[in-house]
């Protein structure tokens, strides 16, 4: 077993998103987390798995949808601790991206379960974790995203990391950071973060998740729980939240997401069309209304899924396949 640490990733200049709205878009590489699979869930699985360890846990059990990054980065990191993982997931729309994360979340985790929603989802890992215990388990339950203070807290370190970077490179601080808003974990952290390190500029969260799934004043509550695990009682910064790119809803494209997929992609930064897609256009809306410095936090793994999911790919039974929609 070995501990799951992240080393700084790197910091870039989007250049042909500069180019294309007129001001500077710089991005933080978190993609490159980790070389087997990265992204922003892996600075939050850092703290939860290390706390899960300490406590003897033998099973993580988790929740999400059926592409979700979330469990495939618990299957994978956990495993990798000598845990079992468990994760009830629950219908998506369909996509070539999503059926790929399915396949390696079904070849990485110990168990899945189906389940018609997010409560049914609920409800099934506290079953779960019952009839672990009784057979003498130690299970934990993740939440999903690994959204909670101990999660967030990967992020809040986050800020210090960028903080170092932008001195060392001599780079001028953003006037705007943004990331995708889903479990808000990420944000919350950003927000605590930005808290003790001082001027980062502005956190916007672009939504991606319907606002019952996060609304604001869960993430205003997440924000000060994640300052107060490290004993701070900081007033946090506002609550900025892009509300114009959910579109249809969870998983489902939309026309702005797509065009800002192309546009990113000419820096060879690969967005998918659930998270970062819809946070990049929601950047461009920003920055095509008021030109500022921006940083983008990019969040979608760039690791490749072909390992993951393994040669030759297992096949969906019915029972997974029926969670794509």
């Amino acid at each position: 077993m070995t501990d799951l640490t992240v080393h700084p990733t790197p910091l870039v200049l989007a250049e042909q998103v500069s180019r294309a709205v007129g001001c500077d878009v710089w991005v933080k590489r978190d993609d490159q987390t980790h070389p087997r699979y990265g992204g922003n869930k892996v600075r939050k699985l850092i703290p939860l798995l290390a706390e899960a360890r300490a406590s003897g846990v033998t099973h993580v059990l988790t929740a999400g949808a059926a592409g979700s990054h979330h469990v495939l980065a618990t299957a994978v990191h956990a495993g990798a601790l000598g845990l079992r993982v468990e994760a009830a997931l629950v219908p998506q729309p369909a996509s070539p991206h999503v059926e790929e994360m399915l396949r390696a979340s079904a070849a990485q985790a110990s168990r899945l379960h189906p389940c018609a929603n997010f409560p049914a989802a609920l409800a099934t890992l506290a079953l779960r974790a019952l009839a672990l215990r009784a057979r003498g388990a130690h299970p934990r339950i993740i939440p999903i995203g690994g959204s909670n203070a101990l999660g967030s807290s990967g992020y809040l370190d986050a800020q210090f990391e960028l903080a170092a970077q932008l001195t060392a490179m001599g780079i001028p601080r953003p006037d705007v950071q943004v990331c995708a808003l889903g479990s808000g974990g990420t944000l919350a952290g950003l927000l605590a973060g930005c808290a003790l390190v001082g001027d980062v500029g502005e956190v916007w969260g672009v939504r991606v998740t319907p606002p019952l799934a996060t609304p604001a004043w869960r993430l205003r509550a997440l924000v000060r729980a994640t300052l107060r695990l490290r004993g701070s009682h900081l007033e946090p910064p506002p609550l900025r939240i892009f509300e114009d790119a959910l579109g249809g809803g969870y998983g489902v494209p939309t026309d702005d997401a797509r065009r800002a997929r192309d546009l990113f992609a000419r820096d060879d930064l690969m967005l998918d069309d659930t998270y970062t897609a819809k946070a990049a256009a929601g950047l461009l809306a920003l920055a095509r209304r008021t030109p500022r410095r921006y940083l983008f936090w990019q969040t979608l793994s760039s690791a490749p899924l072909g390992p993951l999911v393994g040669s030759p790919a297992r096949a969906l039974g019915p029972d997974l396949r029926s969670l794509l929609r």
